[in-house]
This record gives C-alpha cells, sequence and structure tokens, in this order.
C-alpha cells in the first residue's frame, strides 16, 4: 500500500481549505430576503392546511344553514318554496315532486316525494313514529351533523313495518318506554330525510303519497304517552337564546372577516365532540388555530399564517365545485359511481355530498351514477343528439318495490331542464317506455321529439353542457358492487 508523505498530504489540505475559501466568503441572501422566503413557505403551509379544514369542515356549515334555515320563521317560508323545510324538531314535507321552476340548493330527484327534519338533542330524546308501507318504495335516512349516515328505518333496513325509534344524544341518561326502538348517536345534532317513491306524471299517486306523509311523526321523550301532545317536540331553548348570533335574515353577524370560515367552525366543533374516528383530524385543526373546545382565536396566528389560511378560505369553494363534476369512482364508459354516503374519513367525498347532494345513498339502499361527458369524454352539448343503449342484461336488476331512472340537469348540475313535455327523468316505471323485441332499451337524449320514438324521449336544453344522474334504489348485488356494476353503466353515445 503507497503512502503518501506527510508534506504532500498537508499541501493538500491546504489547497483544499483555499479552494473553499471563495465560496465561504461569497455573498449570501440577505436576511431579509431570508426572512421573506420563510415567511412565503409559512403562508404557503398555512394555505394547504387551510384548505384541508375547509374540506373538513365545509359539511357542518351545511348542516348549519339547515338548521338556521329552521330557526327562524321567515327562513323557512322561504325555504318551503324549495326543501322540505320545518321548524326544527318537525317534520317538514315537500307536497310535488321538483320541477324546472324550482332553483334547487342540492340535486333533487323526480322520483320520490321528500320529508325531512333537522333534530336536536340536546334535551331530550326524540321519538320517530313511522307507518307501515309494503306497497312501494321508502326510507328514512339518518345523517350525523357532518352529513354522513348512521342508519336507516324503511323498506330495506326495517321491512317498511310501522315502529318508533328514538334518536337518543351522546349526554342523555334515562330509560325510554318499551315500545320504542332505541338509536344511540355521538351527535345533538342529525339530518333526517324522508323519501316515499312516487309514480312520475300520475296525480292521484302524489295524493297517495301526501296521505302518507302526514303517518310520520316527531315527539319529545317528554310528551310521549299523552294523545294530545303526540307529534309535538320543542326547539332546545338554547337555540332560542342567541338571537344575536343570527341575523333576522338567517345570516351570520358575528363572522364576516376573512377567516370567519374557521371561527364558525370552530364553534360549530363545540357543540358535540369530535368522533374518535376523526381523531387524525385534531392535529389538522390545530395548525389551523382549531383546538376542539376552545374558541378560535386569529390573535395567536402569525401574518403569514393569517394570510395563507385567508387564501385557503377564499378558494376553498372553488375546489369543491371543479372536483364534485367528477366526484366518485371514475369507469371507462365515463359515469362516475358516487361515493355511498357513510363516509368515514374521506373528507373531500364527504364535503362533496355535502354541497352537491345534502344526503347521498348508502350502496344498499341506492347507486348515484353521475357524467357530464359522452361515452367519448366529450361534453354534453344540447346542439347534439345523443342515445344511451341497454341490452336486455345491462338492465339493472333491484330488490322488491325497487326502480331505475335518469334525470337531466341543466350546467348547473342540479337543476332541472324546461322541456314541453314536463319530463325531467325516464326509467322503467315512466308510463310508455318501449323497449326492442331483444328486450333492450334506447334512451333518447335530445332536444327534439325523436321522430316516432317520442316515448323513449329524455328532453335536453337546445344549446349548452348538461348532466344526467343514473338512479338505482333497492339495487341488485350486481348492481351495487363496484366490481360489477360498469356492465349496467354502458357509455351515452352522440347519434349525429
Amino acid at each position: 500500500m503507497m503512502t503518501m508523505p506527510r508534506h504532500t498530504l498537508l499541501a493538500l489540505a491546504i489547497g483544499i481549505n483555499a479552494a473553499l475559501i471563495p465560496v465561504a466568503l461569497a455573498a449570501g441572501p440577505s436576511s431579509a430576503e431570508t426572512r421573506a422566503k420563510d415567511a412565503q413557505a409559512e403562508e404557503n403551509y398555512a394555505y394547504s392546511v387551510g384548505l384541508q379544514t375547509y374540506i373538513f369542515g365545509r359539511p357542518l356549515a351545511v348542516f348549519e344553514r339547515e338548521r338556521r334555515l329552521r330557526l327562524i320563521p321567515a327562513a323557512i317560508e322561504r325555504a318551503q318554496k324549495f326543501a322540505a323545510a320545518a321548524f326544527a324538531n318537525q317534520i317538514g314535507h315537500m307536497t310535488r315532486l321538483a320541477t324546472a321552476d324550482d332553483e334547487m340548493p342540492y340535486t333533487p330527484n323526480n322520483d320520490t316525494m321528500y320529508s325531512g327534519a333537522l333534530v336536536q338533542l340536546d334535551d331530550e330524546p326524540i321519538i320517530l313514529t313511522v307507518p307501515a308501507i309494503h306497497d312501494r318504495y321508502w326510507s328514512v335516512q339518518v345523517a350525523d351533523n357532518f352529513t354522513s349516515n348512521l342508519f336507516y328505518v324503511g323498506t330495506r333496513a326495517t321491512g317498511g313495518n310501522a315502529g318508533h325509534h328514538a334518536f337518543v344524544g351522546p349526554n342523555w341518561k334515562g330509560t325510554l318506554p318499551k315500545d320504542v326502538i332505541e338509536h344511540r348517536v355521538q351527535s345533538n345534532g342529525l339530518m333526517v330525510g324522508l323519501r316515499i317513491g312516487v309514480l312520475p306524471n300520475d296525480t292521484e299517486d302524489e295524493k297517495k303519497v301526501v296521505d302518507l306523509q302526514k303517518k310520520f311523526a316527531l315527539t319529545s321523550l317528554s310528551n310521549w304517552g299523552n294523545p294530545s301532545t303526540f307529534g309535538q317536540a320543542a326547539v332546545p331553548k338554547r337555540f332560542l337564546d342567541r338571537p344575536a348570533y343570527i341575523s333576522p335574515s338567517g345570516a351570520y353577524v358575528k363572522y364576516q372577516g376573512e377567516l370567519g370560515v374557521y371561527e364558525t367552525l370552530a364553534d360549530l366543533l363545540n357543540e358535540d365532540p369530535l368522533p374518535k374516528e376523526h381523531d387524525g383530524a385534531r392535529e389538522l385543526l390545530k395548525r389551523a388555530g382549531i383546538v376542539p373546545g376552545q374558541a378560535f382565536d386569529a390573535g395567536k396566528l402569525s401574518d403569514a399564517a393569517r394570510k395563507g389560511l385567508a387564501r385557503a378560505a377564499a378558494d376553498g369553494e372553488s375546489i369543491i365545485e371543479w372536483k364534485k363534476k367528477y366526484r366518485g369512482t371514475p369507469y371507462p364508459t365515463r359515469w362516475n359511481n358516487l361515493r355511498p354516503g357513510t363516509y368515514g374519513t374521506d373528507y373531500l367525498d364527504r364535503a362533496l355530498g355535502a354541497v352537491e347532494g345534502l344526503f347521498v345513498h348508502d350502496r344498499e339502499e341506492a347507486v348515484y351514477f353521475s357524467t357530464y361527458e359522452d361515452s367519448q369524454g366529450n361534453l354534453f352539448d344540447g346542439n347534439n343528439k345523443y342515445v344511451l343503449h341497454l341490452n336486455k342484461d345491462e338492465i339493472p336488476t333491484v330488490m322488491p318495490n325497487g326502480f331505475w331512472s335518469i334525470t337531466l340537469y341543466r350546467a348547473d348540475g342540479r337543476n332541472l331542464q324546461k322541456n314541453p313535455i314536463n319530463r325531467f327523468a325516464i326509467g322503467d316505471r315512466t308510463k310508455g317506455i318501449g323497449y326492442n323485441a331483444d328486450g333492450s332499451l334506447d334512451i333518447y337524449i335530445q332536444s327534439t321529439p325523436p321522430a316516432g320514438k317520442e316515448s323513449n324521449w329524455l328532453p335536453s336544453p337546445p344549446s349548452g353542457n348538461f348532466r344526467l344522474n343514473y338512479r338505482v334504489y333497492l339495487p341488485s348485488g350486481p348492481v351495487r358492487n363496484p366490481d360489477t356494476m360498469i356492465k349496467y353503466i354502458p357509455g351515452v353515445k352522440r347519434a349525429d
């Protein structure tokens, strides 16, 4: 092994150090530049945290919006024009199907009559009474204050049987009547959606459904057992004692600044304990200045953090608006299968479902498909004609009292399209729909009637984009299975 002389090593070391001297003496960034760069990085980090926090909290904001609608008489009166609105702890009913004249904040179906309630359990349990209905589809969907599904009552879940179902909040202790089924929940605020199937364009059937709606009732435990107070449940007192928190129009008056969305979220998170399944989100919320159990204090934030959070609050909704067009699982035929309404920790889909659908069924209850595109990936355009061909074995199969439909919405994705025959959806219950000799089915989607095939016509706008929603209620196993459902969603092809 060759050994290098000591003086050679010393010279080499001196040479290396000399070579490094110019680098060490080179001018680096100034203190001001470094601080500016760090501040921008901190702002960008706060922006990323703010976006995720916005998405996490968006369903709670939807819940609070719906609650405010049900606490103020003037707001309820306005909401009843397009929603099943009533005071909290009371059931509101839509006594007709949605039409193109309705401007909706959510995506209505044209298959069922809607009823709904916002339930508050702060003071005591609330008992839902349901009748027996065995000749048609119906469901009561119960979701928490994040709009995530908890359980069902109805055709599938309880065999369509009559019963009394008690919603019991996390803090209540006591004994329920023997004839009442207990449903213990983690939040004091619940959203309850009732859907009853109605035959399209059948006024007599609509009247039958209205009569059925009257048989559903909410009764507080303190009023239970007394015929004179059956169907009565008061709004918890704490909501009646906060007029300064809400303006007469139903809008917030306290949090109007650029960080108002975080202040509001902090307050809403303080109403109920955050469920354990969301423990992973606690650190995220903390980095946005939100600690469950404490008020939001913007004064503790640095200027950079404030700027980042403010940017996120301004951009959050645009991200949701973009993503909801393609929410769910995309299939090669350009249909998207919407995420079921029991979301777990899928916060983005939870936000999308709250903003666009409000209530999204679980797959056992119904499957949803949505698309803005034809089979070639081009956006639907009212100037074109389209056809959806379903082979006999591609027509979805359903359980007893189940059915399917395809609804057309305008470019906004949630309002129905005005047309000369007032047909907003088409499906297996559409009167006169014609099947081909081999059992297949063609649905014509265009702005003008297809000559000789009007019974299979789903009218589209004369121009501009539109959206299709495909719903299958009480789907069979293959239809609701993500691995096999593609068979039932062939692409919509351009016909001209």
